[in-house]
């Protein structure tokens, strides 16, 4: 590997008066460690070497380096190097990937690269907790990890935003070559920084940043050693396709299927305090979620418009808006073609077990569709359709149909191919002794659990039980959503994966969940892997986990 560091001759004077006294001057980290000013400057301006990065790239540079000291003002995260820069795209026509490199002046040897969110664009958060990770303790910059991210090799300020898919460079580096080309520039400005590469690589994300968790592990199983997998956008393509299906259940026939905001209150309302003591606590989450959906089908039945009703105003259901949107949002939808890995079911919804819809504040259809005025998932697919799928930014999703796509059939499998985390063989990753902790919540209404629950499943049918149990916890969060939720997940998921990956120590068989929300700060459950569930075991707190148990 070679690496050009191109300001060094302005920093020898610092280095070599660091290391006075010290007989070897071949140990660059003990003058480094005595200077990290100094050794942080020596850094503005590297270059890396494009050799030096394991897919194609036209090299990179550090644009920046600025040691934030532990006593600046609103820093938590300790005394580090703060780096960013680019690596430069192959395609002049592509955007460089934007990254941010931390290096803190205690590192402890190890690493964690950071997912974003979206469709990327910006820089993630690299200073505070792990996603998911434990508010109340320190940061894994503080804790003496590197911790780095990018931008996904386009930017935009909108995460909304896919017209980066226009060109084939910066859809490839979005969909995982971001990667693996951002991790080994941190292994230069490791070898740069400390005089040693990195010993323990993780990666943590969720939603997209999720998808390049598992992505980081399934193309990359050599350069992890562990990810934190939360709620992940795996079935990328299939819940794009999910967005058009609920465009069409929606807005076709004078938006027939659209539902007044009142009324998708009204529903989550309902069915939340319904289900809300099947676990045996009142404590506004749905926990016995597989009792909660057996009610579902009797609730849709008090809510149906009769008699001639019309659903206005607002407190019933039509037929029409029961049999395409409600079904849609619920049960999803099955295809006749397979998307990668065989997939052709994408699941629905807890929206009839207290989970609430996102359909809109309006029934007119804009053009293009606007988060908020019209469906989420509608305007999240409008841009995947026009520059991923189509690549028109004329293209008007009235036109597609997700059961039959037509001429777009062949673009939308190989996309499918290229950005779609569904691999059920983890193996090289498993026997390198990578580990995985998989979590997602019922109440996520972005990306549905039970994709995640299928894909575990599919991953044990494939592997076996055995194999899975020795390197991946799952684990299904009642009152978690996508990132917000009324049971805000917070928990020393980077701990308990460091401790399984460098010392063999086996997650607890259900680690304690804490609370983060505002509502309830501080509230613990027992984390429960699945296919258990906590049931509140009749006496004690209802805000202490020791008050629960994880049952089948």
């Amino acid at each position: 590997m070679k690496y050009t560091p191109i300001p060094l001759a302005l920093a020898a004077a610092a280095f070599l008066q660091a290391c006075a006294g010290i007989d070897n001057y071949a140990a660059p980290a003990a003058a480094r460690a005595a200077n990290p000013e100094a050794a942080c400057q020596a850094l503005v301006g590297m270059r890396i070497d494009k050799a030096a990065i394991g897919l194609p790239t036209a090299g990179a540079s550090v644009t920046s380096a600025v040691l934030v000291k532990a006593t600046d003002a609103g820093n938590a995260a300790g005394e580090y190097c703060r780096i960013l820069g680019e690596i430069k795209s192959v395609d002049p026509k592509a955007q460089g990937i934007g990254f941010r490199v931390n290096l803190p002046s205690n590192w402890n040897g190890k690493a964690l690269q950071f997912g974003g969110g979206g469709y990327d664009g910006v820089l993630p958060n690299t200073v505070g907790p792990a996603p998911l990770g434990h508010y109340a303790k320190p940061s894994p910059l503080a804790s003496g990890y590197m911790t780095l991210g990018s931008d996904s090799g386009h930017q935009h300020p909108d995460s909304n935003d896919a017209s980066f898919g226009l060109n084939d460079e910066q859809l490839l580096n979005f969909a995982h070559m971001h990667i693996k080309k951002v991790r080994d520039v941190a292994f230069g400005l490791a070898k740069a920084r400390y005089g040693s590469g990195i010993r323990r690589m993780y990666f943590a994300g969720g939603s997209s940043g999720g998808r390049a968790a598992s992505m980081a592990a399934l193309k990359y199983p050599e350069s992890f050693d562990g990810v934190l997998v939360n709620y992940p956008v795996s079935n990328f393509t299939e819940v794009r396709s999910w967005g058009a299906s609920l465009r069409a259940a929606i807005y076709d026939d004078n938006s027939a299927g659209w539902i007044p905001p009142a009324l998708v209150t009204k529903i989550a309302a309902d069915t939340r305090a319904a289900c809300d003591e099947l676990d045996g606590a009142k404590d506004g989450l749905v926990s016995n979620m597989a009792a909660c959906r057996a009610r579902s089908a009797a609730y849709l039945a008090s809510i149906t418009c009769k008699n001639g009703e019309t659903g206005s105003p607002a407190h019933c259901l039509t037929p029409t808006q029961i049999a395409r949107t409600i079904k849609v949002y619920h049960e999803g939808y099955t295809v006749p073609y397979a998307f990668a890995n065989g997939v052709k079911t994408y699941r629905g919804y807890n929206i009839l077990e207290g989970s609430s819809m996102a359909i809109g504040s309006q029934p007119k259809y804009l053009e293009p569709p606007t988060s908020g005025p019209n469906a989420h998932h509608v305007a999240r697919a409008d841009g995947f359709f026009k520059y991923i799928i189509a690549r028109d930014p004329k293209f008007s999703m009235t036109t597609y149909d997700v059961q039959n796509p037509g001429p777009h059939l062949n673009r939308l499998l190989a996309v499918s191919e290229m950005l779609d985390a569904t691999h059920t063989d983890w193996t090289p990753f498993f026997r390198k002794g990578g580990k995985v902790l998989l979590v997602h919540g019922l109440d996520d209404v972005s990306l549905s659990p039970y994709q995640t629950v299928d894909h575990y499943r599919a991953m044990v049918a494939k592997m076996g039980q055995e194999t899975v149990d020795k390197s991946l916890r799952f684990y299904l969060v009642p009152g978690l959503g996508h990132g917000i939720g009324d049971f805000l997940l917070s928990w020393d998921n980077l701990s308990v994966l460091d401790d399984w990956v460098d010392k063999g120590v086996a997650p607890p068989a259900a680690p304690i969940a804490y609370d983060s929300s505002k509502a309830n700060l501080g509230r613990s459950r027992p984390l429960c892997p699945f296919p258990t569930w906590p049931q509140y075991s009749g006496s004690g707190s209802l805000n202490e986990a020791a008050s629960f148990r994880c049952v089948n």
